[in-house]
């Protein structure tokens, strides 16, 4: 199992690039979590290849493996996937039909599609672990077992993931992720055992955890059933009670309504503080205006206020809020852009200890609903993705906006305008969790007018000094690798 080297940190992309370990990396739960249900049902004895760690071109025993699985997460990591992908079957001339490429971000390629870029590999549908007996109830212990030492020392080192939930019963047109689809939990109790036993065993005094969930709190809203969650909070305080020397903090994403719904309850309050969750992220998208909203399939018409009464539960229960908001779907004016800028401005101004992460919108990624969009399928952007797929670098959530995301200029310009401003602007605050990256783009595809690039070239400065210096129109293409990599990277 090999996880490719993070996008802007891709040492793959030419023979001369100088290996070097990924600054932030994560531990790749996804082939972990592949491999162990292989190994249960006697498919397979994986080992997992970490391109955050390891240099891909010293690994001296490829030729030894019967079969290369290459886990993709999301459409931007496609780029550095056709790297590790060329890279074993002409670099060391492995056969192609050896390699199997699976993950979020190719599901939806359709055949076609994925021969273009991943030419002789197979496409490996989730379900064909998914759907194995007891896929929901495994933990990693065996495969975190065969890792290095000083990698998993790395790893704890840095947020962690830990399996949560999937599924979400909203079917918002822009997300890639499983939805439409009841909410089903991993065995959190015994991820976070594991995790817990690993970081006392190294002798860490704390664990920082991201959980998965595309709704934390959808359990609340109706046709839910709140045992479900409770009875796993319930689980992770009594866990955390075993483990008396080690400072748990996790956070994860909820939508505003959910959180509302479920906080009429002080005892799922007291359980959500009493597991340890510090921080929630609310999906505002679309909040400054209802028409967006209902474009998006978002069904929150009045998200709007839902957001300002979670806010205001959150402060006043010691959370901190974060604000995420994709700037720039189809629908989108110059009008309800500047309402979307004066609402996060307002969300942050308001309540001072929220945080923003705000991103340019991919409204066609392969997994959501809109890449098989009649008016996407076949087009030009579509098909350069297609002939030259360093460009899928272009849909990665933290890239401004660009020929493949947003093919008309006015409309490009106008929405890396109000990301940028937002972003510096809570930069200033010193309350930011999200940082833009540049495109890879045409000559004559321009991505910032001079007064975005003067706001980016200030953010700029608190990563990279020395590269926004001089920074203009004219080097920000010959910049761009460097300057992706300077930046931190967003999880």
């Amino acid at each position: 199992m090999i996880h490719p080297p993070y996008v802007h940190d891709n040492y793959l992309a030419r023979e001369d690039t100088p290996f070097a370990p990924d600054r932030l990396p994560f531990l790749p739960v996804a082939p972990l979590y592949a491999a162990e249900l292989m190994e249960r049902h006697e498919l397979a004895e994986p080992t997992l290849f970490d391109c955050q760690l390891h240099d891909l071109r010293d690994a001296a025993d490829l030729e030894e493996y019967d079969s290369f699985g290459i886990a993709v997460m999301g459409a931007q990591n496609i780029a550095p996937a056709t790297h590790v992908h060329r890279y074993l079957t002409v670099d060391r001339g492995l056969p192609a039909d050896r390699v199997h490429i699976g993950g979020q971000g190719i599901e939806r390629l359709s055949r076609e599609e994925f021969g273009r870029i991943f030419p002789g590999a197979h496409k490996t549908d989730r379900q064909a672990l998914s759907g194995l007996p007891g896929a929901m109830d495994i933990d990693l212990e065996r495969q975190l077992d065969k890792l290095p030492e000083s990698d998993l020392r790395v790893y704890l080192a840095h947020e962690m993931t830990l399996p949560f939930s999937q599924g979400c019963m909203f079917g918002c047109s822009f997300c890639g992720a499983q939805t439409r689809k009841r909410e089903t939990f991993f065995n959190v109790r015994a991820h976070l055992d594991t995790a817990c036993r690993l970081a006392e065993r190294f002798g860490l005094s704390s664990l920082n955890l991201y959980c998965t969930s595309l709704d934390f709190f959808q359990q609340a809203l109706p046709g839910g059933d709140m045992e479900q969650l409770t009875a796993q909070l319930e689980s992770v305080i009594e866990l955390k009670e075993r483990y008396p020397g080690l400072d748990i903090d996790l956070h994860a994403l909820t939508r505003a309504d959910s959180y509302n719904a479920a906080m009429v309850s002080d005892q799922v309050r007291d359980l959500v503080l009493s597991a340890g969750f510090n921080r929630f992220g609310f999906g505002a998208d679309g909040a400054a205006s209802v028409e967006v909203l209902r474009a998006m399939r978002k069904h929150a018409d009045t998200l709007r206020s839902d957001l300002i009464t979670a806010f205001q539960h959150m402060e006043e229960s010691g959370l901190v809020p974060e604000i995420l908001y994709v700037f720039g779907v189809p629908e989108e004016t110059a009008e309800t852009l500047a309402e979307t800028r004066d609402l996060c401005g307002l969300l942050l101004e308001t309540f001072p200890t929220s945080e923003y992460r705000g991103f340019p919108a991919k409204n066609e990624i392969p997994g959501n609903a809109n890449w098989n969009r009649a008016g996407w399928k076949g087009s030009a952007a579509h098909q350069r993705l297609l002939d030259e797929p360093d460009h899928f670098l272009n849909l990665g959530f933290e890239t401004l906006a660009n020929e493949i995301s947003h093919e008309d200029p006015e409309m490009r310009m106008l929405v890396n305008r109000y990301a940028v401003d937002m972003s510096r602007h809570a930069h200033d605050l010193g309350r930011v969790r999200s940082y833009l990256t540049v495109p890879v783009a045409s000559p004559d595809a321009q991505v910032m007018d001079d007064r975005t690039l003067d706001g980016f070239r200030e953010i700029v400065a608190h990563y990279a000094p020395e590269l926004a210096t001089g920074l203009n129109a004219g080097n920000l293409a010959e910049r761009r690798t460097a300057l992706n990599s300077a930046i931190p990277k967003d999880y």
